[in-house]
């Protein structure tokens, strides 16, 4: 049994979506600590005017990070300071019943400036990506550079250019497929909508049919 990548037109759009030969239907997305309802707790009482607190992120620990044993809830920023900088892909999880599984590890990076953004992978370290049951190493190799308008707590993204590809082993002992960097794009990257919520550390961005959480570095 194998794990295949399957270019198919669904209700989400022309995607890449990884899927196991068997049919067995894809595991439950992996739950996530991002936004949390839970306002920040602060030193004094509030007066009766004062809003209510904002909601928290959750820090996704970054490259060479662990998490902390007990993680607390921490203030988020301004959306227009979370589209700032470098971060690492930590991993990617399917949301809204989509069927693209998960995604964790890797090298792949996105970089945000000023309204335009690269994602790029060195192919050092593969990304183990997971799907009806059955997983495979993704190693991402190229990159992808586009563009992002911010509204409120969303932002629009639109992808451009693409140079290089990736490739998807199985772990059956056969070749490895190789894909384009549209391909790779489709799965992982920056498409259309998405909500974004960040700490000084980490950022989750919340798409149609997966949610990239991502920390800083």
């Amino acid at each position: 049994m194998r794990v295949r990548v399957l270019a198919a037109a669904t209700t989400l759009g022309a995607a890449l979506v990884l899927s196991a030969c068997s049919g067995s239907p894809d595991p439950a997305p992996v739950p996530a600590p991002s936004v949390a309802s839970t306002p920040v707790p602060s030193s004094g009482s509030a007066s009766p005017t004062d809003p209510a607190a904002a909601p928290a992120v959750t820090p996704i620990p970054g490259p060479g990070r662990e998490a902390p044993a007990t993680p607390g809830a921490v203030p988020t920023l301004p959306v227009a300071e979370c589209l700032v900088g470098r971060y690492q892909l930590v991993r990617f999880v399917a949301v809204g019943g989509s069927t693209y599984g998960t995604g964790q590890g890797g090298d792949v990076t996105v970089a945000f400036d000023d309204g335009r953004y690269t994602l790029a992978g060195a192919g050092e370290r593969p990304m183990v990506v997971t799907a009806g049951g059955q997983s495979g190493d993704l190693r991402v190799d190229g990159e992808v550079r586009g563009t992002y308008a911010l509204k409120g707590g969303t932002a629009t993204f639109t992808s451009g250019s693409t140079s290089g590809g990736g490739t998807l082993d199985d772990g059956s002992g056969g070749q490895a497929q190789r894909l384009t960097m549209k391909q790779v794009d489709s799965v992982i990257g920056l498409a259309g909508d998405g909500k974004v919520a960040c700490t000084a550390q980490a950022m989750t961005i919340t798409l149609k049919a997966i949610r990239l959480e991502l920390g800083r570095v």
